[in-house]
């Protein structure tokens, strides 16, 4: 009977690992990447409402006021953000593509990953249903140099180089993370398997308990 519990404990484990995938995990004002397969696993983006409408110092000081450690995402913590989204790109730039230089340009299918995204960091323009994103790493707003920041709407993504706007913009706000790891709630199939190895040791020393009572 133990044996047969066990095998079917198992047989779970591999069957809900099978289905783990990338994914975001909302909590409170964090918003924890998961199954990227990358150094950002577990990072944590904070919400735009810490951001919009600041300057990238006003929104860091406003930031930490909460979370000690909050600080800008690399442009690679970009791409790990949209990998977690499920985003599907419709060519070959990547999110921190947005950091590079260049116009307008489309970035990806709208698939569901990018209303993902717009749910969890929060639209900062509620007349377009965006969630607009400083990049801006030199601050000049110029074509010849990078693009300034990234627009996530329900009809797609797009790398848009901005000239007309100045920081801070009511609408826009910067991308930030808290380098602390703060565990999320646990999934439900993970809070299962939990459940279940514990069930299943609980099993286990009641019958040895059993059996070493019946030999006395």
């Amino acid at each position: 009977m133990i044996k047969f519990f066990i095998t079917a404990l198992c047989a779970l484990a591999i069957t809900f690992s099978g289905v783990a995938r990338a994914a975001i995990t909302e909590d409170g004002d964090l918003n924890f990447i998961s199954g990227t397969g990358t150094a950002s696993d577990g990072l944590a983006f904070l919400d735009m409402s810490f951001s919009v409408g600041l300057s990238l110092d006003g929104a860091l000081d406003n930031a930490r006021l909460t979370y000690v450690d909050a600080r800008l995402a690399t442009a690679s913590e970009f791409d790990d953000l949209f990998l977690a989204a499920g985003v599907v790109y419709a060519g070959l730039m990547t999110a921190s593509d947005g950091f590079g230089a260049g116009g307008t340009s489309f970035l990806a299918l709208e698939d569901g990953g990018v209303t993902l995204l717009n749910a969890a960091l929060g639209s900062t323009s509620s007349a377009l249903s965006a969630t607009l994103v400083w990049t801006d790493p030199d601050g000049i707003g110029a074509i010849s140099s990078t693009r300034d920041y990234l627009s996530m709407d329900l009809g797609g993504t797009s790398l848009v180089q901005n000239t007309l706007a100045v920081v801070p913009n009511s609408t826009l706000g910067w991308l930030l993370v808290v380098d602390s790891r703060i565990s999320p709630v646990p999934e439900p199939s993970t809070g299962l398997l939990l459940s279940l190895g514990i069930l299943g040791l609980g099993i286990s020393r009641r019958r040895v308990a059993v059996r070493l009572n019946t030999r006395q």
